[in-house]
């Protein structure tokens, strides 16, 4: 039955009813919520009422919120007084404060928020109540306000007050705090990047800024980027260190000193005995992987074998895996480039457990390719086959990255049930605690014909640490994804919902789950413009979904547009080669009719190989040809270079990632679709 907006809550209910478990008492909730939609306000507060008296703790409070954006000043105002009386938390104080501030209710607002933490407290709520006490003439501001101006970094609120308070007392006198306009002034061009006029007033300041943890951090910047001293500059963070007692303080003054050492060249030994001075005075897991990661970065730059080495040494001390993947993204091909074949085996038995999966499936899955190439020797055992067998083995478990999976599988030989069994299993050792009631409010949005608050409710229980469960994150994915059929902003919200419930899940993945990972939205055009331009369909999707997530209204900062994501310039040109007059590249006909014939275009410039071609998708045709030329010459003693090896190689990691994810991408679709072997689909894909 094709889903028409007519008879869409109707749908809706019969593919919800069987498994949502809602609760009778928050019944009155879900039915305010369709009168508010309606325009129905009497009706809505009426039923939000209700909800109140009858609905479960969540629901409460979600019906109170509700009732502070309807209704009059006077309604709302009470209304947040309400909420903020039972819910005594930062959320409530925000939004109740923003609604008071709205309608002049400042002594409200002070009242509010007396006792805030400026250190910990959100940023737009201190502002609220400065901004308050400002129009207030409360004599506690301005000790206050210098009190947010230093003690955490320099943002928008921050700005937006120092520009309200430049221009009414421009030379801060009515503060009574001395250094206050130095610490403003400074924090200011901090936060515009003007780091040539902050260095200024740094200078200027005559010692007058005082040495906290945030302006050590500022000072630091400034020195990097508004001047030219570098030598000079680390010289006096070497001096705050030695004068500073406080360890947040310390760690900046050592952090930026090896900085500053760095960029002054030549002196990367003083560089790297402050980042691990800096290392031993971190108070936060945060900032020692900071320091940490540009100590790595560091050593990497005196030479790839030092950086190998740094890993290996600090690997285990390390907090957050996933922050240094970018840098084992820049050392692989800098190893490859320079031969370092057996490094790939040290590598990924050292990481193996601290490092994250799919770091370490990369570098199992290098070596067992560098030693089937005849490039890597043998470690352990005098055969290649085995330990490249074991390698591949070990990249099988690549977390939630498909890519060494798919390539792993491929390798090994494996059937199609073996197959399905690693794609379909998760490398999750707990199931996140479920929060019953935000599963059950998400499954009644559903029910009661909602769909449209699905998204944003689970991106907020998301944000508050709710989990729903595995089983119910699918069937509300899938619920979405058959709205998708009657208004489109649905499909990637499905496709989000069902990526994240999936990643986290420590259950084994149903086959027919992994359709709403990998689903076929806008089937009917997609078939029609690959059968039009010769495009094989598994791969066609694949690029959709990776460059759009099927989000036809999507833009990117570099200006790419719509669900193939094509630059207008581009646009244009195809649009003249296929005589269109008008388009809309946020029209999904339009969009992936262009995108369709770019790839096939491609595909045929670039001797239908498709690794080369989803490259230069990427980055454009000229680059591909070049390091293809390039790895000809680096690796002379090699006819050619495979394409998963040419892929390792190229010198742009988002490049390197966008080849990786169609290649896996286009293998599952085949597989799941269009029954296809991995195996099979990855023998087309990669030569």
């Amino acid at each position: 039955m094709k889903i028409t907006k007519k008879f869409l809550p109707l749908v809706l209910f019969s593919l919800i009813f069987t498994f949502c478990g809602c609760s009778k008492n928050n019944t009155y909730y879900y039915v305010a919520l369709r009168h508010q939609n309606e325009g129905k306000i009497t009706e809505a507060k009426r039923y939000f009422q209700k909800a109140i008296k009858t609905g479960s703790p969540y629901v409460v409070r979600l019906s109170m919120e509700n009732l502070t954006e309807i209704g009059n000043v006077k309604e709302r105002v009470e209304a947040c007084s309400n909420l903020v009386e039972k819910f005594k938390d930062e959320d409530s104080m925000l939004l109740a404060a923003k609604i008071y501030v709205s309608a002049g209710e400042y002594a409200r607002t002070i009242m509010l928020t007396n006792g805030l933490d400026y250190a910990t407290c959100k940023n737009s709520l201190a502002y609220l109540r400065l901004e308050s006490m400002r129009n207030k003439n409360d004599s506690r501001f301005y000790r206050e306000l210098y009190t947010w101006f230093t003690v955490r970094p320099f943002l928008q609120e921050q700005y937006n007050l120092y520009c309200t308070i430049a221009k009414e007392s421009p030379d801060f006198i009515e503060s009574g705090i001395e250094e206050f306009k130095a610490v403003a002034d400074f924090r200011a061009e901090v936060f515009k990047r003007n780091y040539k006029n902050a260095f200024e007033t740094y200078s200027a300041s005559g010692g007058k800024l005082p040495l906290l943890p945030q302006l050590v951090s500022d000072m630091g910047k400034v020195c990097l980027y508004g001047s030219d001293s570098f030598y000079k500059n680390a010289l006096a963070f070497d001096d705050f260190a030695k004068k500073l007692s406080a360890r947040d303080s310390e760690f900046y003054a050592q952090f930026y000193a090896g900085r500053l050492y760095e960029k002054a060249g030549n002196y990367y030994s003083y560089a790297a005995n402050r980042y691990k001075a800096a290392l031993k005075c971190a108070e936060t897991d945060k900032l020692y992987d900071n320091a940490l990661w540009y100590l790595l970065n560091l050593e990497l730059k005196r030479s790839t074998e030092r950086g190998i080495n740094c890993a290996k040494q600090y690997c285990s001390t390390w907090h957050d895996a996933e922050y240094f993947e970018d840098f084992f993204d820049t050392l692989t091909p800098l190893m490859l480039s320079e031969g370092k074949w057996n490094h790939f085996y040290d590598l990924y038995k050292t990481l193996d457990g601290y490092a994250t999966d799919e770091v370490t499936a990369r570098f199992a899955y290098i070596y067992g390719r560098l030693l089937q190439e005849k490039l890597a020797m043998p470690v352990i055992t005098d055969t290649h086959g085995s330990e490249a067998e074991a390698a591949f083995t070990r990249a099988l478990l690549s977390g939630s990255e498909m890519y060494y999976r798919v390539m792993a599988i491929s390798k090994l030989g494996l059937g199609d049930l073996r197959a399905e069994e690693i794609l379909c299993s998760n490398r999750n050792k707990e199931e996140p605690q479920v929060d019953i009631e935000a599963q059950e409010i998400l499954l009644s949005f559903a029910q009661f014909g909602l769909p449209e608050k699905i998204y944003p409710m689970w991106l907020r229980f998301n944000s508050e640490g709710k989990n729903i469960g595995y089983e119910a994150g699918i069937k509300i994915a899938g619920f979405l994804k058959d709205c998708g059929d009657v208004r489109n902003v649905f499909y990637p919200q499905s496709l989000r919902i069902a990526s994240k419930v999936i990643s986290k899940s420590s259950h084994s993945i149903q086959k027919k789950d992994l359709e709403l990972l990998y689903p076929r939205d806008y089937s009917e055009i997609i078939s029609s413009k690959c059968a039009s331009y010769e495009i094989p369909e598994e791969i066609f999707y694949a690029l959709v979904r990776s460059e759009s997530f099927f989000d036809a209204s999507i833009g990117s900062s570099a200006g790419a547009t719509g669900l193939s994501q094509l630059m207008n310039s581009t646009a244009a040109d195809i649009a003249h080669r296929l005589k269109y007059g008008q388009y809309d590249l946020k029209n999904p006909s339009d969009n992936l009719e262009f995108g369709a014939w770019y790839i096939a275009n491609l595909y045929g410039r670039l001797d239908n190989l498709w690794i080369p071609t989803f490259f230069a998708y990427n980055a454009g045709i000229t680059p591909v040809r070049r390091w293809k030329k390039s790895s000809k010459i680096e690796f002379d003693n090699i006819k050619s270079l495979p394409d998963d090896l040419f892929l390792e190689t190229i010198p742009y990691s988002e490049t390197r990632q966008y080849g990786r994810k169609l290649v896996s991408a286009s293998a599952i679709y085949a597989w799941l679709y269009y029954e296809k072997e991995l195996i099979d689909e990855i023998a087309i894909l990669v030569k």
